[in-house]
């Protein structure tokens, strides 16, 4: 597309909220975007066709690095995002990974959090359109949906892959990648009001462990549960208090070994019940899941408009189904 189109775009890219309420004004309309790294740029795609057309957005759902345009796009700062982002490249991200001193990952996320602070700039509270950031609790295996507080601190917090980054405390929770309870958060869009949702999947895989970890971890899981960990067990009960004030630490500050295996336990429960799908009115699909320069000037913008093309394809269906409100 060239320069002049683009610049011709609505300026409504800036101020996203137009008030609506009441019946008349037909159904809420939620959008619930997937992670996706580098790939997430094909979502301000998505939400400047939407917004050209003039399809409302009362809720955005994210996981991971779409809470970043989600929480940008609320601010009213996504323009500036898309440019700066068209507009990164490797050296950059290598630049945000800093190495983290808690013993629960490699990397911190403090740098990213600084960076993204120029684009998102405020509350949960202060902004429109709704947002709900999905993480994952590590110490209940459930999902929590955080609307409320610091949007960047909940960003953060949904972009903490296991292992990677350092989990966020938040209350009495540890909150990790919210992709380990849900690929696309249609539901929690449901659930805060939605009428209709709108889902954006650009995963390449479900989550962040492959198939073979996961396997690898079921057997564990059934071994551990087998005669032979009998002796094992016999044996912590018979230091049951050294083992006790080992477990208090280990809850309090828990190892980055720790993390990993109560992320994937998390994993393998919700693949017994995975619905994401189910809660879609509409299922886009952008075709970037297997793009492999997921950063750089050309992948960046290739995927920015095949974000763009998908929402345009959708258009005829979402505009379908706003009709049957009214």
């Amino acid at each position: 597309m060239d320069k002049q189109k683009q610049e011709n775009r609505p300026a409504s890219l800036t101020s996203p909220s137009r008030e609506r309420s009441g019946p008349a004004s037909g159904p809420k309309i939620g959008l619930a975007l997937s992670g996706g790294s580098g790939k997430a740029i094909s979502y301000i795609g998505v939400i400047e066709v939407f917004e050209e057309h003039d399809i409302p957005i009362d809720y955005i759902t994210a996981c991971s690095s779409g809470t970043i345009i989600a929480g940008s796009y609320a601010c009213g700062t996504m323009q500036k995002l898309k440019n700066d982002w068209l507009s990164l490249d490797k050296k950059f991200i290598l630049r945000m990974f800093e190495l983290g001193d808690t013993g629960q990952a490699i990397f911190t996320t403090d740098k990213f959090a600084n960076w993204i602070r120029q684009y998102i700039d405020k509350r949960f509270e202060d902004v429109k359109p709704r947002l709900g950031f999905v993480s994952a609790d590590l110490k209940t295996g459930t999902p929590v949906v955080l609307s409320l507080g610091d949007i960047v601190r909940a960003a953060q917090a949904s972009c903490a892959v296991p292992g990677l980054f350092e989990p966020v405390e938040w209350g009495n929770m540890l909150l990790a990648d919210g992709g380990l309870v849900c690929a696309i958060p249609a539901s929690q869009a449901k659930e805060m009001g939605a009428d209709i949702v709108i889902g954006v999947d650009i995963l390449s895989r479900r989550h962040v462990f492959t198939r073979k970890t996961i396997q690898y971890r079921k057997r564990y899981n059934l071994l551990k549960e087998s005669s032979l960990f009998q002796p094992i067990r016999f044996l912590s009960k018979q230091f049951s208090k050294f083992r006790s004030a080992l477990m208090l630490e280990e809850q309090r500050h828990p190892s980055v070994f720790s993390i990993l295996g109560d992320a994937m336990n998390i994993v393998i429960d919700v693949e017994k019940h995975d619905t994401d799908n189910q809660f879609c009115d509409v299922l886009l699909a952008p075709n970037v899941k297997n793009a492999t320069d997921k950063i750089g000037l050309k992948a960046s913008r290739v995927m920015y408009e095949e974000g763009r093309r998908c929402a345009l394809v959708a258009l005829p269906e979402i505009e379908r189904l706003i009709k049957k409100y009214q």
